[in-house]
């Protein structure tokens, strides 16, 4: 595997930019699902292609093919075989590049599920997967040529109902958001329906969902478990569901993930969707969330208003974590001399590609905090502690529903941000 330097990466998609806005030109109004095994530990790293489905629509949106945020791990390129013209791409992050820091993944192999959904091509196209690891060093990890024509493809079954929960507009000029149960058996059917209403009210009744409803549509998958109830490893209890969620992802108790993603996009191909939300029958606290991928949350007890929200600022905004007081499996995960690509953090390497422009003239770099009730509780500053440590990174604000147990708090600058990526999809 080739080494890439990311400042060429980020020049190759910068200069191709204006040839990505012509979907009929390169792309048929249907999806390219390419699914695949992500296998390795810290040191060893490999992309592994395990089969393609076919879906009968492309409901991404269609006016920016190449995407302007690159806040994932992961970047997905489509190439025209024949001018070599960057035609699509997409960031995203996954469970393995958060296994590769923790301490199992700095010596065992790990093999895990992914995949990508790209618009289906007219004609072969050059597709190109490249890995960033926490320094930001570009690896290539896949580098091929897929004819659509040749290609052995798996079509999408329609196999569930959906419900409708939030029409803002088409799936062409909105985020389309797709809850999904889980752990949900056919005699839990009434709670189905109430808990899909209810988790899509917290949305949009949480900025700035509820300022963008006409960009926003909401549905959710009527798909019913073998069993009522979500697995939980640590306290012996396993639990045949729809999904196979389960709480104890990298050794972390509260940490509730879905390792089947092949099947999650499977069921998931019933409805529209740019962001996967599944909602899981438990009343054990937990959830999940990451950049472009997929989050989770639990349905019962205390704060599944805030936990839903505050996950959908990983999948759908690329926010980070701002807390550093609660245990995490993660280990230096924010190196120090490397500037996050979350917008909601920073190192101070590169401040000025950040909140910078948000910062009052005479704030202190950094700034001291200040205790709640006091006239400057609510600045915007470079507060120490955030992306689970104390020192050395740098959170907007001191409050924040990216750093504490508050739903419907987002700072400025994470607001600003999933504003952008609302807008991204509704153009």
């Amino acid at each position: 595997m080739k080494k890439y330097v990311i400042a060429l990466v980020v020049a190759f998609c910068t200069l191709n930019l204006t040839y990505a806005q012509h979907f009929n030109e390169y792309f048929v109004d249907k999806t390219l699902r390419i699914n695949y095994l992500h296998i390795g530990n810290k040191n060893v790293e490999k992309l592994q292609f395990h089969h393609f489905t076919q879906v009968n629509h492309w409901n991404g949106t269609r006016s920016q093919l190449v995407e302007p945020y690159h806040y994932g791990d992961l970047l997905v390129e489509v190439i025209d075989n024949a001018s070599r013209k960057l035609i699509f791409s997409r960031s995203y992050s996954c469970l393995f590049t958060e296994y590769r820091t923790t301490e199992r993944g700095e010596t065992e192999i790990a093999q895990m599920e992914e995949c990508v959904n790209i618009p289906m091509p007219k004609k072969p196209v050059r597709v190109r997967f490249i890995s960033f690891d926490r320094y930001r060093t570009a690896t290539m990890l896949k580098d091929t040529v897929l004819d659509p024509e040749k290609l052995p493809m798996e079509k999408a079954r329609k196999e569930y109902a959906v419900m409708n929960l939030h029409k803002g507009n088409s799936p062409k000029k909105a985020i389309d958001i797709l809850f999904i149960p889980d752990g949900y058996a056919k005699s839990d059917a009434k709670t189905l329906r109430y808990d899909m209403k209810r988790f899509a009210k917290y949305v949009m009744n949480c900025t700035p969902y509820k300022e963008n409803r006409r960009h926003v549509n909401i549905r959710a998958i009527k798909g019913f478990s073998e069993q009522s109830g979500i697995t939980q490893p640590q306290n012996n209890l396993f639990v045949k569901t729809l999904l196979n969620c389960t709480y104890n992802a990298l050794d972390l108790d509260r940490y509730l993930m879905c390792p089947g993603v092949w099947n999650l996009h499977e069921v998931a191909d019933d409805a529209p969707y740019d962001a996967i939300i599944i909602i899981c029958n438990s009343e054990k606290y937990g959830g999940g969330g990451i950049y472009n991928f997929y989050c989770t949350v639990y349905n019962h007890g205390q704060y599944p208003d805030y936990v839903v929200v505050h996950e959908m600022g990983h999948l759908i905004g690329g926010l980070a974590d701002e807390y550093y007081t609660s245990e995490v499996s993660v280990q230096d995960f924010y190196p120090e001399g490397v500037e996050p690509t979350e917008p909601n953090l920073t190192t101070l390497v590169d401040f000025g590609s950040k909140w910078a422009d948000k910062v009052e003239s005479g704030t202190p770099i950094p700034t001291p905090p200040v205790s709640k009730g006091h006239p400057d509780y609510d600045r915007i500053g470079v507060y120490e502690g955030g992306g689970y440590v104390a020192k050395g990174v740098y959170r907007p604000t001191l409050h924040c529903t990216m750093n504490s147990i508050s739903y419907n708090d987002f700072c400025p600058v994470c607001r600003e941000t999933l504003e952008k990526v609302i807008r991204y999809y509704s153009r």
